[in-house]
């Protein structure tokens, strides 16, 4: 348990003495970074087959373990020794914007702050923010029609950025000018994280890293302002309900940890719902079939917009929506850090080490997956469930403790945008289309995937 571990860890400098593990550093510094952004699944499988499941690797700053396969994701994620830490395994990255959210917490503290979340999650809510998001779905979808050249990456990323405003803040008018602050304010947090410079000074105004911190502050500082007032309200968004959650001796969570958590479940939230949605619509667009097959669920239904009551039964978007994180997982590379040393896969691993869990590799091994780079949707299904051969060979929402407390909400938001789009439109992507693909900051097509956007009648 946390309170028996000596919290000291948290003082230890990353260990980079990985000369024991078989592997490859590359360049000084930036490692093998290059080949990462380049080809992410090709450079995991080059270690993997050179290597084995545990290696070392170098990327930009530090060298780190990369860690494959289901039995080894079972080690790290049920963590029985308390050996893993993920707060200090994102510390140097998503924890230099995000500190203090859910991920960046450890054992008890992680269990406590999870309580937090405990009324924004159950049904009476998850039902309310399906009635808030559907309009703004509505009304996005709508203007889509009257764009010749339509790429949707940067129309859904708006889209979710609507509803976040409505759904996570309680933001009314999520067009109006507060609304619209804030979006850009999460933006530049967001992409914060993906700069060179990495100083926090006047000196330099116009850095990502230093726009990134300054808008940290501005929606902590958003944030704080509202906490009291949110509390003594009868607001049903999840940021308002967080300032009512109390701990186990009754008393109110902290104004920091409330504006850590909203600042960090934006992000966690709609970065991830992002990537997904654009892999699902590159993959209907291809198969015009499995597009229609979807269609035929959702006309079935006769309702222009799902109820709650709904999602359960759209079991086609469904398998379509996990199949689009098993090949394209919206977290290409997950963070633990050694508490102590340990052994993983056979390999001794020193304390403070760096590991680095690639979720895509494991969803693409043939070990686990018939045919696995084909987009096959029915794997999913009940009748072939290939997903439960093992528990942790499908890890596109992480695994044990910290498993994402957010995954249910994420379905309701494929399943309702899905729903409104399939009975709106057809599209298909363009001819010979092969794009190119990042890695981060979240995964994407390069070209932000254009598509030919078709209005339906009736």
């Amino acid at each position: 348990m946390a309170d028996s571990i000596d919290l000291s860890y948290k003082q230890q400098p990353v260990n980079n003495n990985l000369g024991h593990i078989p592997g490859k550093d590359g360049l000084p510094w930036i490692g093998r970074t290059y080949a990462l952004l380049k080809d992410f699944y090709g450079l995991m499988d080059e270690h993997y087959q050179h290597y084995g499941a545990v290696s070392r690797i170098r990327l930009i700053g530090h060298r780190s373990v990369l860690c494959m396969g289901a039995d080894i994701n079972r080690q790290i994620y049920l963590d029985p020794d308390k050996n893993f830490s993920a707060e200090m395994g994102y510390h140097e990255n998503l924890g230099e914007f995000y500190s203090g959210g859910l991920l960046m917490r450890d054992f008890d503290d992680h269990r406590l702050h999870r309580r937090l979340f405990q009324t924004a999650f159950k049904t009476d809510s998850m039902r309310h923010y399906t009635d808030v998001m559907n309009p703004v779905m509505a009304e996005n979808i709508h203007r889509w029609q009257d764009m010749d050249d339509f790429h949707f990456f940067p129309n859904i990323k708006t889209t979710l950025l609507d509803i976040a405003a409505e759904v996570f803040l309680g933001i009314d008018d999520f067009k109006g000018e507060q609304a619209q602050d804030i979006s850009q304010t999460f933006i530049e947090t967001a992409e914060g994280m993906l700069g060179i410079i990495r100083l926090d000074t006047p000196l330099l105004p116009f850095t990502k890293w230093r726009k990134g911190k300054q808008g940290r502050r501005r929606m902590e500082s958003f944030l704080r302002r509202q906490i009291d007032e949110r509390r003594h309200s009868d607001k049903k968004d999840m940021f308002s309900m967080f300032t009512r959650e109390t701990d186990p001796d009754g008393h109110y969570f902290s104004d920091d940890d409330i504006a850590a958590h909203i600042n960090f479940l934006l992000f966690a939230a709609h970065d991830t719902t992002t990537s997904n949605l654009t892999y699902i619509m590159q993959h209907l667009g291809e198969d015009q079939a499995l597009q229609e097959r979807a269609r035929e669920q959702s006309l079935a239904l006769n309702k222009e917009v799902l109820d709650y009551d709904d999602l359960a039964g759209m079991t086609e978007i469904d398998n379509i929506h996990h199949e689009a994180l098993r090949m394209h997982p919206s977290v290409m590379m997950m963070n633990r850090r050694t508490i102590r040393d340990c052994e993983i896969g056979g390999v001794h691993i020193p304390a403070h080490t760096i590991l680095s869990i690639p979720p895509q590799y494991t969803h693409l091994m043939p070990e686990y997956w018939s045919h696995p780079k084909i987009f096959d949707p029915d794997r999913f299904s009940p009748e072939r469930a290939e997903h439960k051969q093992h528990p942790f060979q499908f890890i596109a929402f992480g695994g044990g403790a910290h498993k994402c407390i957010g995954m249910h909400f994420a379905g309701m938001i494929v399943k309702t945008f899905l729903h409104q789009m399939l009975l709106n439109y057809e599209w298909q992507t363009l001819p010979g289309y092969n794009p190119k693909h990042q890695a981060v900051p979240l995964p994407k097509q390069a070209d932000d995937l254009q598509l030919i956007l078709k209005r339906r009648r009736g």
